[in-house]
Protein backbone atom coordinates (compact mmCIF):
# COMPACT_ATOMS: atom_id res chain seq x y z
CA UNK A 1 0.00 0.00 0.00
CA UNK A 2 1.38 3.60 -0.30
CA UNK A 3 -0.52 7.00 -0.14
CA UNK A 4 -0.39 10.05 -2.31
CA UNK A 5 -2.07 13.80 -1.60
CA UNK A 6 -5.17 13.82 -4.37
CA UNK A 7 -5.98 17.50 -5.21
CA UNK A 8 -9.38 17.64 -7.08
CA UNK A 9 -12.50 19.91 -7.82
CA UNK A 10 -12.65 23.21 -9.10
CA UNK A 11 -9.11 24.47 -9.33
CA UNK A 12 -7.71 21.75 -7.63
CA UNK A 13 -8.87 23.37 -4.81
CA UNK A 14 -10.22 20.36 -2.94
CA UNK A 15 -7.73 17.86 -1.30
CA UNK A 16 -7.63 13.93 0.38
CA UNK A 17 -5.43 11.34 0.89
CA UNK A 18 -5.47 8.45 -1.45
CA UNK A 19 -4.86 4.85 -0.34
CA UNK A 20 -3.40 3.01 -3.06
CA UNK A 21 -3.74 -0.71 -2.74
CA UNK A 22 -0.69 -2.84 -3.99
CA UNK A 23 -2.73 -5.23 -6.47
CA UNK A 24 -6.56 -4.57 -6.67
CA UNK A 25 -9.07 -6.92 -5.07
CA UNK A 26 -11.24 -8.77 -8.00
CA UNK A 27 -14.22 -6.64 -8.37
CA UNK A 28 -12.96 -3.96 -5.98
CA UNK A 29 -14.44 -0.37 -6.45
CA UNK A 30 -12.89 2.67 -4.98
CA UNK A 31 -13.65 3.61 -1.42
CA UNK A 32 -14.57 7.74 -0.70
CA UNK A 33 -15.01 8.64 3.06
CA UNK A 34 -16.13 12.44 3.55
CA UNK A 35 -15.73 14.19 6.98
CA UNK A 36 -17.43 13.85 10.24
CA UNK A 37 -19.12 16.77 11.14
CA UNK A 38 -16.40 19.70 11.12
CA UNK A 39 -13.62 16.96 11.94
CA UNK A 40 -10.39 17.00 9.67
CA UNK A 41 -10.25 14.16 7.01
CA UNK A 42 -8.51 11.76 9.81
CA UNK A 43 -11.80 11.29 11.38
CA UNK A 44 -12.37 11.43 14.92
CA UNK A 45 -9.96 8.85 16.81
CA UNK A 46 -8.14 8.66 13.18
CA UNK A 47 -11.25 6.62 12.49
CA UNK A 48 -10.48 7.17 8.48
CA UNK A 49 -7.24 6.37 8.72
CA UNK A 50 -7.86 3.17 9.78
CA UNK A 51 -10.50 2.57 7.64
CA UNK A 52 -9.10 3.62 4.44
CA UNK A 53 -5.34 1.84 5.06
CA UNK A 54 -7.27 -1.15 6.18
CA UNK A 55 -9.26 -1.19 3.08
CA UNK A 56 -6.48 -0.60 0.92
CA UNK A 57 -4.33 -3.57 2.75
CA UNK A 58 -7.54 -5.45 1.13
CA UNK A 59 -6.87 -3.91 -2.21
CA UNK A 60 -9.45 -1.15 -2.42
CA UNK A 61 -8.16 2.05 -3.39
CA UNK A 62 -9.84 4.63 -0.69
CA UNK A 63 -10.00 8.11 -0.67
CA UNK A 64 -10.33 10.48 2.96
CA UNK A 65 -11.34 13.68 1.34
CA UNK A 66 -11.50 16.90 3.42
CA UNK A 67 -14.70 18.75 1.79
CA UNK A 68 -15.34 22.82 0.77
CA UNK A 69 -13.97 24.87 3.71
CA UNK A 70 -12.92 21.48 5.70
CA UNK A 71 -9.59 20.13 6.75
CA UNK A 72 -7.25 21.40 3.81
CA UNK A 73 -9.40 22.39 1.41
CA UNK A 74 -10.40 25.46 0.47
CA UNK A 75 -13.19 27.14 0.55
CA UNK A 76 -15.87 27.81 -1.72
CA UNK A 77 -15.90 30.86 -3.80
CA UNK A 78 -18.96 33.24 -4.04
CA UNK A 79 -21.35 29.97 -3.00
CA UNK A 80 -22.18 28.11 -0.08
CA UNK A 81 -20.79 24.68 0.34
CA UNK A 82 -22.48 21.63 -1.22
CA UNK A 83 -21.05 18.50 0.45
CA UNK A 84 -22.27 16.32 -2.44
CA UNK A 85 -20.65 17.90 -5.55
CA UNK A 86 -17.60 17.63 -3.56
CA UNK A 87 -18.11 13.95 -3.25
CA UNK A 88 -18.80 13.78 -7.20
CA UNK A 89 -15.79 15.64 -7.91
CA UNK A 90 -13.88 13.08 -6.10
CA UNK A 91 -15.52 10.39 -8.10
CA UNK A 92 -14.72 12.36 -11.47
CA UNK A 93 -11.07 12.74 -10.44
CA UNK A 94 -10.90 8.86 -9.32
CA UNK A 95 -13.13 7.69 -12.43
CA UNK A 96 -10.36 9.80 -14.99
CA UNK A 97 -7.48 8.38 -12.85
CA UNK A 98 -8.33 5.15 -13.96
CA UNK A 99 -9.38 3.41 -11.04
CA UNK A 100 -12.45 2.59 -11.51
CA UNK A 101 -15.98 3.77 -12.20
CA UNK A 102 -18.51 2.59 -9.75
CA UNK A 103 -18.02 3.65 -6.08
CA UNK A 104 -18.38 2.90 -2.68
CA UNK A 105 -19.40 5.63 0.15
CA UNK A 106 -18.40 5.28 4.09
CA UNK A 107 -20.14 7.92 6.02
CA UNK A 108 -20.55 8.40 10.10
CA UNK A 109 -23.12 10.71 11.46
CA UNK A 110 -23.23 13.84 8.92
CA UNK A 111 -20.74 11.99 7.09
CA UNK A 112 -23.63 9.38 6.66
CA UNK A 113 -26.16 12.35 5.47
CA UNK A 114 -23.75 13.18 2.83
CA UNK A 115 -23.75 9.86 1.27
CA UNK A 116 -27.33 9.28 1.53
CA UNK A 117 -27.70 12.32 -1.21
CA UNK A 118 -24.86 11.33 -3.37
CA UNK A 119 -26.67 8.04 -3.35
CA UNK A 120 -29.96 9.54 -4.70
CA UNK A 121 -28.40 11.52 -7.33
CA UNK A 122 -25.56 9.43 -8.81
CA UNK A 123 -25.82 6.08 -10.30
CA UNK A 124 -22.17 5.56 -10.27
CA UNK A 125 -22.90 4.92 -6.70
CA UNK A 126 -22.58 0.93 -5.83
CA UNK A 127 -22.73 1.00 -2.28
CA UNK A 128 -23.21 2.73 0.56
CA UNK A 129 -22.02 2.11 4.70
CA UNK A 130 -23.91 4.28 7.09
CA UNK A 131 -22.52 4.87 10.86
CA UNK A 132 -24.97 6.15 13.22
CA UNK A 133 -26.78 7.93 10.46
CA UNK A 134 -30.93 8.51 10.24
CA UNK A 135 -33.04 6.84 13.13
CA UNK A 136 -36.77 5.85 13.11
CA UNK A 137 -38.42 5.08 16.22
CA UNK A 138 -40.79 2.14 16.67
CA UNK A 139 -42.92 0.92 19.40
CA UNK A 140 -40.20 -1.30 20.74
CA UNK A 141 -38.16 1.60 20.81
CA UNK A 142 -40.66 3.58 23.08
CA UNK A 143 -40.64 0.71 24.91
CA UNK A 144 -37.27 0.34 25.95
CA UNK A 145 -36.81 3.70 25.72
CA UNK A 146 -38.78 4.52 29.28
CA UNK A 147 -38.50 0.93 30.69
CA UNK A 148 -34.42 1.85 30.76
CA UNK A 149 -35.69 5.45 32.69
CA UNK A 150 -38.16 3.77 34.77
CA UNK A 151 -35.75 1.77 36.08
CA UNK A 152 -32.62 3.81 36.46
CA UNK A 153 -31.84 4.32 40.47
CA UNK A 154 -29.58 6.82 39.34
CA UNK A 155 -32.03 9.35 37.18
CA UNK A 156 -34.58 8.71 40.07
CA UNK A 157 -31.80 10.45 42.94
CA UNK A 158 -30.98 13.27 39.72
CA UNK A 159 -34.89 13.83 39.30
CA UNK A 160 -35.60 13.99 42.83
CA UNK A 161 -32.30 16.64 43.31
CA UNK A 162 -33.62 18.77 40.29
CA UNK A 163 -36.93 18.72 41.90
CA UNK A 164 -35.67 20.78 44.89
CA UNK A 165 -33.53 23.60 42.94
CA UNK A 166 -35.29 26.60 41.18
CA UNK A 167 -35.96 26.34 37.58
CA UNK A 168 -34.15 28.91 35.24
CA UNK A 169 -35.00 30.60 32.03
CA UNK A 170 -32.23 28.59 30.60
CA UNK A 171 -33.02 25.54 31.66
CA UNK A 172 -33.98 23.34 28.54
CA UNK A 173 -36.54 20.81 28.58
CA UNK A 174 -35.43 17.49 29.36
CA UNK A 175 -33.99 15.47 26.29
CA UNK A 176 -33.54 18.63 24.17
CA UNK A 177 -30.14 18.41 24.41
CA UNK A 178 -29.67 14.97 23.00
CA UNK A 179 -32.42 15.72 20.30
CA UNK A 180 -30.39 18.46 18.39
CA UNK A 181 -29.63 17.27 14.94
CA UNK A 182 -26.82 18.68 12.73
CA UNK A 183 -29.10 18.13 9.24
CA UNK A 184 -32.41 17.22 8.32
CA UNK A 185 -32.84 13.22 7.40
CA UNK A 186 -35.73 12.33 5.28
CA UNK A 187 -39.17 11.21 6.44
CA UNK A 188 -39.93 7.91 6.89
CA UNK A 189 -41.94 8.11 4.06
CA UNK A 190 -39.54 9.58 2.08
CA UNK A 191 -36.46 6.94 3.09
CA UNK A 192 -39.39 4.68 1.74
CA UNK A 193 -38.87 5.81 -1.34
CA UNK A 194 -35.17 6.01 -1.47
CA UNK A 195 -34.66 2.64 -0.76
CA UNK A 196 -37.07 1.15 -3.21
CA UNK A 197 -34.87 3.46 -5.54
CA UNK A 198 -31.87 1.96 -4.23
CA UNK A 199 -33.10 -1.63 -4.54
CA UNK A 200 -34.11 -1.22 -8.02
CA UNK A 201 -30.21 -0.29 -8.95
CA UNK A 202 -29.22 -3.26 -6.56
CA UNK A 203 -27.00 -0.96 -4.50
CA UNK A 204 -25.09 -2.65 -1.57
CA UNK A 205 -26.47 -0.67 1.62
CA UNK A 206 -24.95 -1.83 4.93
CA UNK A 207 -26.49 0.74 8.27
CA UNK A 208 -24.20 0.58 11.34
CA UNK A 209 -25.32 1.81 15.05
CA UNK A 210 -23.39 2.37 17.79
CA UNK A 211 -24.69 1.65 21.33
CA UNK A 212 -23.53 5.20 22.76
CA UNK A 213 -26.45 6.72 20.37
CA UNK A 214 -29.20 4.50 22.37
CA UNK A 215 -31.60 7.53 23.25
CA UNK A 216 -32.56 7.50 19.52
CA UNK A 217 -31.85 4.03 18.11
CA UNK A 218 -31.74 1.16 21.70
CA UNK A 219 -32.23 -1.94 20.00
CA UNK A 220 -30.59 -4.47 17.00
CA UNK A 221 -33.77 -4.44 14.62
CA UNK A 222 -34.87 -1.19 15.23
CA UNK A 223 -34.17 -0.02 11.47
CA UNK A 224 -35.35 -3.12 10.08
CA UNK A 225 -38.95 -2.68 12.37
CA UNK A 226 -39.16 0.51 11.03
CA UNK A 227 -38.03 -0.30 7.22
CA UNK A 228 -39.02 -4.14 6.96
CA UNK A 229 -38.30 -3.67 3.55
CA UNK A 230 -34.67 -4.32 4.54
CA UNK A 231 -35.36 -7.95 5.34
CA UNK A 232 -35.98 -9.13 2.08
CA UNK A 233 -33.03 -7.11 0.18
CA UNK A 234 -30.45 -9.39 -0.02
CA UNK A 235 -27.37 -6.35 -0.28
CA UNK A 236 -28.63 -4.73 3.13
CA UNK A 237 -27.28 -5.50 6.53
CA UNK A 238 -27.51 -3.63 9.80
CA UNK A 239 -25.27 -3.70 12.64
CA UNK A 240 -25.67 -2.72 15.83
CA UNK A 241 -22.20 -1.96 18.00
CA UNK A 242 -23.64 -1.88 20.99
CA UNK A 243 -20.35 -2.20 22.88
CA UNK A 244 -18.80 1.01 20.67
CA UNK A 245 -19.36 4.61 21.71
CA UNK A 246 -20.35 7.16 18.72
CA UNK A 247 -16.65 8.74 17.60
CA UNK A 248 -15.00 5.03 18.17
CA UNK A 249 -12.26 6.07 21.09
CA UNK A 250 -10.93 2.62 22.01
CA UNK A 251 -8.84 0.11 19.43
CA UNK A 252 -11.22 -2.62 19.93
CA UNK A 253 -13.63 -0.22 18.72
CA UNK A 254 -12.48 0.85 15.65
CA UNK A 255 -11.14 -3.01 15.36
CA UNK A 256 -14.31 -3.79 15.48
CA UNK A 257 -16.03 -1.98 12.89
CA UNK A 258 -12.90 -2.25 10.71
CA UNK A 259 -13.94 -6.02 10.34
CA UNK A 260 -17.66 -5.24 9.67
CA UNK A 261 -17.09 -2.67 6.79
CA UNK A 262 -14.41 -4.91 4.98
CA UNK A 263 -16.33 -7.82 4.98
CA UNK A 264 -19.28 -5.70 3.50
CA UNK A 265 -16.49 -4.01 1.13
CA UNK A 266 -15.62 -7.81 -0.33
CA UNK A 267 -19.50 -8.37 -0.69
CA UNK A 268 -19.84 -5.37 -2.76
CA UNK A 269 -17.43 -6.76 -4.59
CA UNK A 270 -18.53 -10.13 -5.09
CA UNK A 271 -21.49 -8.65 -6.01
CA UNK A 272 -19.68 -6.39 -8.74
CA UNK A 273 -17.70 -9.73 -10.40
CA UNK A 274 -20.80 -11.18 -10.69
CA UNK A 275 -22.57 -7.89 -12.16
CA UNK A 276 -19.65 -8.28 -14.43
CA UNK A 277 -20.32 -11.51 -15.65
CA UNK A 278 -23.39 -11.42 -15.88
CA UNK A 279 -22.82 -8.20 -18.59
CA UNK A 280 -20.17 -9.65 -20.00
CA UNK A 281 -17.65 -6.99 -19.09
CA UNK A 282 -15.61 -9.67 -16.67
CA UNK A 283 -15.93 -6.97 -13.68
CA UNK A 284 -15.28 -3.50 -12.31
CA UNK A 285 -14.20 -1.39 -15.56
CA UNK A 286 -11.24 0.77 -15.03
CA UNK A 287 -11.14 2.62 -18.05
CA UNK A 288 -7.80 1.22 -19.55
CA UNK A 289 -8.93 -1.70 -21.56
CA UNK A 290 -6.09 -3.88 -19.56
CA UNK A 291 -6.52 -6.54 -16.82
CA UNK A 292 -9.66 -4.99 -14.45
CA UNK A 293 -7.32 -5.49 -11.67
CA UNK A 294 -4.20 -3.76 -12.82
CA UNK A 295 -5.43 -0.10 -13.78
CA UNK A 296 -2.74 2.52 -14.67
CA UNK A 297 -2.48 4.46 -10.53
CA UNK A 298 -2.01 8.01 -10.53
CA UNK A 299 1.80 9.07 -10.24
CA UNK A 300 2.73 10.08 -6.83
Amino acid sequence: MREQILRFGPGGALLGILSLPARLAPGASPVLVPNTGLEHRVGPNRLHVHLCRALAEAGFPTLRLDMSGMGDSGAPGGTVADPTSDIRAAMDALEASGLGNRFLLIGLCSGAHDAHLVLRSDPRVAGGAFIDGYVYPTARYFLTYFAQRAFDPGRIVRRLLRSTEPATDADLPEGAKEDLDYFRQPTLQEMHRDLAAFMSRGISLSYIYTGQIQNKYNYADQLEDALPELRGYAPAEVHYLAMADHTFSRTSMRSELVGVVLNWARNCASLQLEAGTRSGTGGMSTGTGEDPQQPVLPAP
